[in-house]
């Protein structure tokens, strides 16, 4: 008994000493990518430095903060807009029913309309 638990033990070592080893990638991991955390991978992104290494050699681009504020989309006249649908909320009391069943309260909801385009001018 005791030689079948030390060889399952052996067994499960080895098995698992495969983990410790550089990962091999079936999809073809380019030379010199390798894993690393995903908060060295987000701080790459920041900085613009995504992709191939040999690609860092570049200066990263101004940084959001240094140039001008981004333009927002605003809604010109003559634009289409869709109105949301109009909902009711219908509470139900709680209620006993004729076999003396309790049914708690709930809430219906309805759609009155399917909403509308209105066109600002």
């Amino acid at each position: 008994m005791i030689v079948r638990k030390l060889i399952a033990a052996l067994a499960m070592s080895s098995l698992l000493s495969g983990c410790a080893s550089a990962p091999r990638y079936a999809c073809g991991l380019p030379d010199g990518v390798t894993c690393e955390p995903v908060s060295a991978v987000y701080a790459r992104s920041i900085e613009g430095r995504m992709g191939h290494p040999d690609a860092f050699d570049s200066p990263p681009p101004v940084s959001r903060r240094d140039a001008s504020p981004p333009i927002v989309a605003t809604v010109q006249p003559g634009s289409p807009v869709l109105a949301a649908p109009r909902t009711l909320r219908i509470w139900v009391a709680p209620w006993e029913d004729a076999d003396g069943d309790l049914h708690d309260e709930t809430f219906l909801y309805l759609r009155l309309d399917a909403g509308a385009w209105t066109v600002l001018e």
